[in-house]
């Protein structure tokens, strides 16, 4: 085993190993020079491994490749689109007004992402990063025969929200605009979601997309799936008070919902070396916590003021102070079961140790707390070119 295997495998077992429950003493003892210490630890898992990832497999079906390693580079298109919907009173600018209705749609531009995999057996961990602007994609994949888990952590920016406003003022009225923001909305997500194949005998997964095995003939599987997932929106600076103002005091919003379902996937194989996946699959959110925190500043109080005593717009003192915000209080709430979705498409064609793959994945999240709501879509569609090792 060379200096790179062992690096990687020790990345490896620091996440696979917390996560399986099985000691270095439960392991298959290889025996050999070398056997003891780290080193001897490394392969005694490569050997569990390998076991594991052809037990139970139908040869007719699914090839397992001799060489182990998979070194994958990847290019990436990202895109993130989240809307935010909050309704606040108009009263508090004109005892006229009715509900105004306040709808920023953070969507991020088409984002190019590039950078690298490297997995052993269907084990493995890659990190992509963003080649226009911030924000990164960091994975790790556990894939076996009949199971997978897959974890994905992203982080973007935006300063330019585009705002779809309505409401009774006095008139029902109702215009798009783009609103710049001194300080850019932070947003993190991070989605772990784990399957069960019902046909892991003849149908693999990590062959459409870790290309760790070679599906050579077509075959489905029913499976069950969980997810879960957590995000996290921040706009809570001073600066942006009077964005946080017209989300109705909200500045901070997280996310944790965890889904649950049951779908279908197809490994379709027209040729050698070719294979074509898809997979679609619904989910209950059976758990789902909205956390926000409400700020407070002088704005309101300003816009009060000049419903008092109306002066031109020109003549509105405002000073640097009237933007510091404090914060209100927090507050939490369960919301309702919603549908979510996973859907993912995948082609690959392997040729000898190399293999070219095009994949695509969409997931959409939903939440609602009292007079805020929001949903995010979330896809991507990479191509990678991988060599087994």
């Amino acid at each position: 085993m060379s200096r790179l295997s062992r690096i990687w495998m020790a990345v490896i077992v620091s996440v696979v190993m917390p996560l399986s429950g099985f000691a270095a003493d439960d392991l298959p003892d290889p025996g050999g020079p070398g056997s003891r210490g780290v080193v001897g630890v490394l392969r005694k898992l490569g050997t569990f491994i390998d076991s594991m990832s052809i037990r139970g497999l139908d040869r007719d079906y699914i090839e397992m490749p001799e060489k182990p390693w998979q070194v994958i580079v990847k290019a990436k298109n990202y895109q993130s689109d989240l809307k935010i919907k909050s309704t606040l009173s108009g009263k508090m600018f004109s005892p006229d007004w009715g509900d105004i209705y306040w709808e920023p749609q953070i969507k991020t531009d088409i984002s190019a992402y590039a950078g690298a995999w490297v997995g052993y057996r269907g084990y493995g961990i890659g990190y992509s990063k963003n080649l226009r602007g911030h924000g990164g994609l960091l994975e790790f994949g556990a894939v076996g025969g009949s199971y997978g888990v897959n974890l994905r952590i992203h982080r973007f920016q935006t300063d330019e929200p585009k705002v779809h406003l309505s409401g009774y003022m006095p008139e029902w009225m109702e215009t798009s605009f783009d609103y710049y923001l001194i300080d850019p909305i932070r947003v993190r997500t991070l989605t772990l979601d784990g399957y069960y194949l019902f046909n892991g005998k003849r149908f693999s997964y990590a062959a459409a997309y870790d290309q760790s095995v070679i599906q050579k003939r077509s075959a489905g599987s029913l499976m069950a799936g969980a997810m879960y997932h957590h995000s996290s929106v921040a706009y809570d600076k001073g600066i942006d008070a009077d964005f946080i103002l017209f989300m109705n005091d909200i500045g901070r919003i997280k996310q944790s919902q965890l889904s649950v379902g049951a779908g279908y996937a197809y490994n379709y194989v027209p040729c050698r070396g070719l294979l074509v996946s898809a997979m679609a699959m619904p989910m209950l959110t059976v758990y789902n916590r909205i956390d926000i925190w409400r700020y407070h500043s002088k704005l309101r109080e300003k816009a009060m003021e000049q419903q008092q005593n109306p002066v031109a717009d020109d003549d509105i003192d405002l000073d640097w102070e009237d933007f510091e915000i404090w914060l209100a209080g927090k507050e939490k709430e369960h919301s309702r079961v919603t549908l979510t979705y996973d859907a993912r498409l995948s082609v690959t064609y392997n040729l000898g140790s190399w293999f070219f793959n095009v994949f695509g994945q969409y997931n959409r999240f939903h939440f609602k707390h009292s007079d805020s709501s929001g949903r995010l879509h979330d896809w991507y569609i990479h191509a990678s070119v991988g060599m087994r090792m």
